[in-house]
């Protein structure tokens, strides 16, 4: 069994909601905080679903520059996985990493600031990153920036946006909550909304 990331959207998270909100919100907004939460896990994944442990010819190699190197050993600090659990040190690591474009490293980091994992929640730095990994495929990524445009948290509300990550993100992982919110998000858009999403989804898979 998977060791996974903690995740602020597991403890409470009807807690959270607005008094005063409709069924309707609270349903998108439970929804669209389990996206994040699934995605937060899955960016300290490797891709083929395998347990990965650092050794210390992973660090070695970290310590030598190699960005997947570091971006593992990341991955290890937060899941406590050949080394000791800390966050501090996966932060350190995954910088490096995505500060050489290493989208693991890159979506690492996006959700981190997303769920505030070790560092001072801050949506727009989420957005930052997810986006780098996100434009390199990286489907925890992308449905992070589907959540953050879907909310307008950290970027500018846009449906379009987020249509397009959340379908991005659905086609390239077997997590389900992207599709889901998708679905329900293409039922509120306009048919030039969602002709401009498709348009832009091809464009992307060029």
């Amino acid at each position: 069994m998977r060791t996974l990331w903690r995740s602020v959207f597991g403890l409470g998270v009807a807690g959270g909601l607005l008094a005063g909100t409709s069924a309707c919100t609270q349903e998108a907004t439970v929804e669209s905080e389990r996206i994040a939460a699934e995605s937060d896990r899955a960016a300290a994944e490797p891709e083929d679903g395998r347990e990965q442990r650092a050794t210390e010819a992973d660090r070695l190699r970290a310590e030598q520059g190699d960005a997947a190197a570091q971006a593992l050993l990341a991955a290890a600090y937060y899941n406590g996985r050949g080394v000791d659990l800390d966050y501090g040190e996966a932060l350190r690591w995954a910088r490096l990493a995505a500060e050489q474009g290493n989208a693991r490293g890159q979506s690492l980091l996006g959700a981190a600031y997303y769920s505030g994992s070790g560092v001072a929640q801050d949506h727009a730095e989420a957005a930052r990153w997810a986006r780098l990994a996100a434009e390199q495929g990286d489907a925890g990524a992308q449905a992070i920036l589907g959540v953050l445009y879907l909310n307008g948290s950290g970027v500018p509300q846009d449906d379009v946006s987020a249509y397009v990550w959340l379908a991005a993100a659905s086609s390239r992982s077997a997590i389900a909550g992207p599709g889901r919110m998708r679905d329900r998000l293409a039922g509120r858009m306009t048919p030039e909304q969602l002709a401009e999403a498709e348009a832009r989804l091809r464009d992307w898979n060029r």
